[in-house]
């Protein structure tokens, strides 16, 4: 329960970086939104990593790896996948209403996606990198 947990403050402070960084880069740097948005989400992705790394799941020496890191973008990928799907199923079902719990939705089942695929593909305790180290 502490490690879903710690996996949750991260990830939180994950989207609230994502969001400052996007919201930054649109409003003070003008780039376009898509951009800003990209930005956001790829920088928070690279926290996210190594807070995941080195906190959210330790268990025994932990160090960076451009192995896991790109284990971890790939569990991203599936992330989106899984909150894209849902929320356009549930999006269909409700005719464009009830965006809110719709979006919440979309959120949280890609939360536990992401969470598992984490924890059980990325950073398990016999998945140390046999790649370089960062």
């Amino acid at each position: 329960m502490i490690e879903a947990t710690r996996f949750f403050a991260v990830t939180l402070a994950g989207l609230v970086l994502d969001l400052t960084v996007a919201w930054g880069a649109a409003r003070l740097l003008d780039l376009p939104l898509w951009l800003a948005s990209a930005s956001g989400f790829l920088l928070a992705a690279a926290a996210n990593y190594a807070a995941h790394e080195l906190w959210t799941f330790r268990t025994g020496a932990r160090q960076l790896s451009i192995n896991r890191a790109l284990q971890y973008g790939l569990t991203l990928v599936a992330t989106l996948i899984a909150r894209v799907t849902i929320v356009a199923v549930l999006a269909s079902i409700f005719e464009g209403k009830h965006i809110l719990p719709v979006l919440l939705a979309g959120a949280g089942v890609s939360f536990f996606v992401h969470y598992l695929a984490s924890k059980y593909l990325v950073f398990r305790s016999d998945a140390e990198s046999k790649g370089p180290t960062l």
